[in-house]
């Protein structure tokens, strides 16, 4: 029995949800078509059905997900002083390691080095939300010209990305939350004095 397009789409996005979580949790190499399809409830020969390849379905979810920390790092700036929005930002996106649900993370601090090797598409997807954060943050320094904006926000985030990163692999809390705080204080302390 053929599926009606409302259900085929809901499949489908049962299926990017399920291998956006995952590529997240997991990472994208160790995160086989197998595994999204089971996780999603469904037999591995559907898959195809939905998506052209592997790199079609990876590029989708790390869209998908940009968007998921896009729009809550936008809603923590709603009603905020320029400063404390940026403050906002900068501490929601470094507590986000220690979130144990994690389909709100940024793919460029869970997934960098594996985006930097993947398909030329799903690069452009991730250069492309990296782009919508590094402006989510200069709009926010308004004390800067567009242009010391746009470039101090890109070092926020360059920061950010790199504290997250160097915070997930850690072998304890302890080390963990250092590599966070000091990422903080240098954001706050250096990069956002006028």
């Amino acid at each position: 029995m053929r599926k009606s397009r409302a259900e085929a789409a809901e499949t489908r996005a049962r299926i990017l949800s399920t291998a956006s979580k995952m590529f997240l949790d997991k990472g994208l190499g160790t995160v086989g078509m197998r595994d999204v399809m089971a996780g999603a409830s469904l037999t591995p020969g559907g898959f195809y059905r939905h998506f052209r390849s592997k790199d079609r379905l990876i590029a989708e979810a790390s869209s998908a997900a940009f968007d998921r920390a896009y729009a809550m790092l936008e809603s923590e700036t709603v009603g905020k002083s320029p400063a404390q929005a940026v403050e906002r930002i900068i501490s929601v996106y470094l507590g986000q390691s220690q979130v144990s649900e994690k389909p709100y993370l940024c793919p460029l601090a869970m997934l960098g080095a594996e985006l930097s090797h993947s398909d030329p598409q799903v690069r452009a997807v991730a250069m492309n939300g990296h782009q919508r954060i590094v402006q989510l943050i200069a709009k926010h320094l308004t004390h800067r010209t567009r242009r010391g904006s746009l470039a101090t926000a890109s070092g926020i985030l360059s920061t950010l990305v790199g504290a997250v990163t160097l915070a997930d692999i850690a072998p304890d809390s302890a080390m963990a939350s250092a590599i966070l705080s000091n990422a903080k204080v240098l954001i706050k302390e250096h990069i956002l004095r006028p």
